[in-house]
């Protein structure tokens, strides 16, 4: 790892490289996708179930003829779709007695409520000067199709800002993190086991006091300065050893020099806790 030009840098982890990579291409997809499904998609599909909903009130509007003559002519526009919808959606509205008059409010309601969940429960598009010619354009349209458009949930629309507004951020932040993490410089000297921190300070293992382990499973561990260093004495150091080739070894590599390998220091605790005492050798009755 060491060359002769001087320390070695340590490298990004390529694994964690490509972490970041999958998480950032997958928040911009999500974004996208939201993005597209807000503005493109979703209110395509609301519009063409708000077209079939008209159709659909304007032929119940015909039918009601037959109880109101010129029922379909007079009462088919609605001039102020707002308030009308606040009518029929009122719990206390009462609906016609006469049957096919109540089927043509019902399918007004319908058809009102599927131009608001898109935006569009505005005069320009309740208001018709021709209902009989608006009810041959929308036959011509829908009369002969199978395939029905599914209308939309009120919170459909809302809920694609609310992706997008989730996972751009989130995209951001990822990046700004990868770039931030990508700035941080860990060197090495192999020569005389020296760490170069991102702080600038640099460490060798006669600096050590403890090396922490509690969060080794997370890739994280502490390094416990001795008070004399001159920079970070009796201060603890954060390292991740996952963003970063390398830094793991070279972190052992310094509590192997400093402390002695792990399994030289298991062998001797057990040997410590194994050695009879000489007040346990005094209690015995032969000794």
């Amino acid at each position: 790892m060491a060359d002769d030009t001087g320390p070695t840098r340590a490298p990004l982890n390529t694994k964690w490289v490509v972490k970041m990579a999958v998480v950032i291409v997958a928040l911009l997809l999500f974004a996208v996708l939201g993005f597209y499904d807000a503005t493109v998609k979703y209110p395509a599909r609301g519009e063409r179930h708000a077209s079939y909903a008209q159709w659909q009130y304007l032929d119940a509007a015909r039918n009601a003829n037959a109880e109101d003559f010129g029922v379909f002519e007079r009462e088919s526009s609605v001039n102020d779709p707002v308030e009308e919808l606040k009518r029929l959606q009122n719990p206390e509205t009462q609906l016609s007695t006469r049957p096919l008059r109540a089927t043509m409010q019902e399918a007004r309601k319908n058809w009102l409520e599927a131009l608001k969940t898109i935006g569009r429960l505005k005069p320009e598009y309740t208001r018709f000067d021709s209902p009989q010619g608006k009810f041959d354009e929308l036959a011509a349209q829908w009369g002969s199709t199978t395939s029905l458009p599914k209308p939309l949930k009120s919170y459909d629309i809302p809920l694609q800002w609310v992706i997008l507004i989730v996972c751009l951020p989130l995209a951001i932040y990822v990046m700004l993190r990868f770039l931030r993490v990508r700035a941080l410089k860990y060197t090495w000297d192999e020569s005389t086991m020296t760490l170069g921190l991102p702080s600038g300070a640099s460490i060798t293992p006669a600096d050590l006091e403890e090396v922490d382990k509690r969060k080794w499973d997370k890739f994280i561990v502490f390094l416990k300065i001795k008070d004399e260093h001159d920079k970070l004495g009796g201060k603890e150091v954060k390292v991740d050893t996952y963003q970063h080739k390398y830094v793991e070894d070279w972190i052992l590599a310094m509590e192997a020099d400093a402390f002695g390998p792990e399994e030289e220091v298991d062998e001797t605790e057990t040997a410590q806790t194994s050695e009879p005492s000489d007040q346990d050798a005094g209690d015995d009755p032969e000794s």
